[in-house]
Formats: structure tokens, C-alpha cells, sequence
């Protein structure tokens, strides 16, 4: 769990005690960086950095919650990232959607649950910033720098080995037969057999198998790129 956050800023905007105390150390144990907002307060997260989420604790906040939440909106760094509004289960059917809020985690929650709902605030922060970035579940690939990260961590891959996630990545979940991916990615004038092509998909399964089977066998047809249940962004 040590790599979950990789230290990336989340504002939480609430109370400096329960039940808002409790969350900043959830994000702690998570390795994020909680940076808590206490309201009504004029603290801002560190300049220059953007946060990838803001928490708004509406358990502890109450009435003040909508008030919160606009806040966040006028705010030049706290707008740049997706709003999570923080909610007792029962009062989520009453929420006032006009509150600009991109996402819900219904308390109590779950610690895996929390981490999904910021891993999916990453993906679009990171998608706004750089509409080069592909991502697939755990995996990451930015078409500009040639980077591919799995689960925020670098990735160390071959040209050809690259060429053939990047193809994949484009179509997460479409079948491709052996030669259409050779055709695709080792291009028309190849003469060599689709076993190569079994030999790459076998490299990149043994490069990703920390993240599962992302590379499904289609008996009879080819591959797919499948993004693991509970992972998808």
C-alpha cells in the first residue's frame, strides 16, 4: 500500500476534529498528502502545486457544506481539481447537484473505496492537463513523452513492446487477431510468423502481472486489453 498516493496533494476542506480528523488520516495511511482547510479559513494548498482532489466533509461541515462547495469553485487553485463531496449514505438522495460536485463517497466508507474515487479524480486531472495521456485501469501512456507508468510507478518497455501497448490502449477491450497486429504494429511488410506476437504479449504479461491478467486470450481469435473489475477509470 505504500504506493497508493505517491504523495499526491488532496485538500480537505472540513473541521480540525472528528469526523474530518479521521479522514485526513485515512489519506495519511493511504500515502497521500492531506492538506486540511478548516472552515470558514483562508489556508490554500502550497503554491504551485495543483491538487488532484478536494474533499468537502459535508458530515462535518452541515449547512456550511453548500457554502464550501462555491467556495472551492471561485477559488483559482481549488477549481482546477474534481470536487468530492463527502456524504452520509442517507443524505445522498438529498444532495443539490447545482453544487458543482464531479463525484460522491458515501460514508462510512470504505478505505479501497476512497482510493478508487481519488485513483478516478487522478485520471481526469491528468486527462485535462495532458490530453496526450491514455489510460487503462493501473496503466498509464503518454503519447508526447513515450512514458508508460503502471499504478504511478515507471514502466520499462522495448519500442516494439510499446508500440503494441500503445495500439492496444487506443481500443481497451476490442479483440485483434494476431495479424492485425501485425499488420498494425509491425506493419505490412513483415515477414515474420504471429508467434512474435505471442512472444511480445508475453513479455508485457510478465511486466504488468502485478496489476493481473491485462492481456485476455480470446481462444481462437487473438487479444484483447482488458481493464481489471473495480480499476477502470
Amino acid at each position: 500500500m505504500a504506493e497508493l498516493g505517491a504523495g499526491a496533494l488532496v485538500v480537505v476542506i472540513g473541521i480540525d476534529r472528528e469526523p474530518t480528523a479521521s479522514l485526513v488520516a485515512d489519506l495519511r495511511r493511504l500515502q497521500y498528502e492531506p492538506q486540511l482547510v478548516t472552515w470558514p479559513g483562508p489556508s490554500l494548498p502550497p503554491a504551485g502545486r495543483t491538487p488532484i482532489a478536494t474533499l468537502v466533509d459535508f458530515r462535518a461541515l452541515g449547512v456550511h457544506a453548500e457554502q464550501a462547495c462555491r467556495a472551492v469553485q471561485q477559488d483559482r487553485a481549488l477549481r482546477k481539481a474534481p470536487i468530492i463531496a463527502l456524504v452520509f449514505e442517507q443524505e445522498a438522495p438529498r444532495m443539490d447537484l447545482s453544487l458543482g460536485f464531479d463525484d460522491l463517497v458515501l460514508a462510512p466508507y470504505r478505505l479501497t473505496e476512497l482510493v478508487a474515487r481519488l485513483r478516478l479524480s487522478r485520471a481526469r486531472a491528468e486527462a485535462q492537463a495532458n490530453p496526450n495521456l491514455l489510460r487503462a485501469g493501473p496503466l498509464s501512456l503518454n503519447e508526447a513523452s513515450y512514458e508508460v507508468r503502471l499504478d504511478g510507478l515507471p514502466l520499462e518497455l522495448t519500442l516494439k513492446e510499446y508500440q503494441l501497448l500503445h495500439f492496444f490502449m487506443r481500443s481497451p477491450g476490442r479483440v485483434f487477431t494476431r495479424d492485425d497486429l501485425l499488420e498494425h504494429v509491425w506493419g505490412a511488410d513483415y515477414f515474420g510468423g504471429t508467434r512474435t506476437v505471442d512472444v511480445h504479449i508475453r513479455r508485457l504479461r510478465a511486466k504488468t502481472e502485478i496489476a493481473g491478467d491485462l492481456f485476455e486470450t480470446v481462444r481462437g481469435v487473438g487479444y484483447r486489453l482488458v481493464v481489471p473489475p473495480g480499476k477502470s477509470d
